[in-house]
């Protein structure tokens, strides 16, 4: 998987979700928010398949041994590679599909209150979302 990849493919499911949800809210169509929902549960299945693949594992980057032979001149690097910035937005896609989840089973069910729960998702999926443009400006 390409390091693009890894910060654009999240990107087109939260604005995918959020468009589903904000049309399904607004034109009164149930089908619509929950299939925003349903992209916000896919977006964390995909955090946890990259979480869980080592696509962000610095263990990729550099071996023990390379880094016990290489010499550092006194140059120290300040920024972190783009992966390991990327960690704490996968990390908000996996919270934000844990509350699409709770949002998709109350509005399934009918419950008012199933909106604070797509708020919260919606919001931390935005959070996530600006990790990544930070981490892509860092680089």
């Amino acid at each position: 998987m390409t390091e693009v990849f890894l910060y654009t493919f999240p990107q087109w499911f939260v604005f995918a979700a959020l468009f589903g949800i904000v049309y399904g809210w607004v034109e009164n169509k149930k089908a619509f928010r929950l299939i925003g929902l349903t992209a916000f549960i896919a977006l964390g299945f995909f955090s946890l398949y990259v979480i869980l693949g080592d696509y962000l594992a610095p263990g990729q980057f550099l071996t023990p041994e390379e880094v016990m032979q290489e010499e550092l001149n006194d140059l120290i690097i300040n920024e972190a590679p783009i992966e390991a910035q990327l960690l704490p937005a996968y990390l908000g896609f996996i919270a934000s599909s844990v509350l699409a989840m709770a949002a998709l089973i109350l509005d399934w069910l009918n419950k008012k209150y199933y909106r604070l729960f797509v708020v919260l998702a919606s919001l931390v999926a935005l959070l996530g979302f600006f990790i990544v443009v930070g981490a892509v400006r860092s680089v």
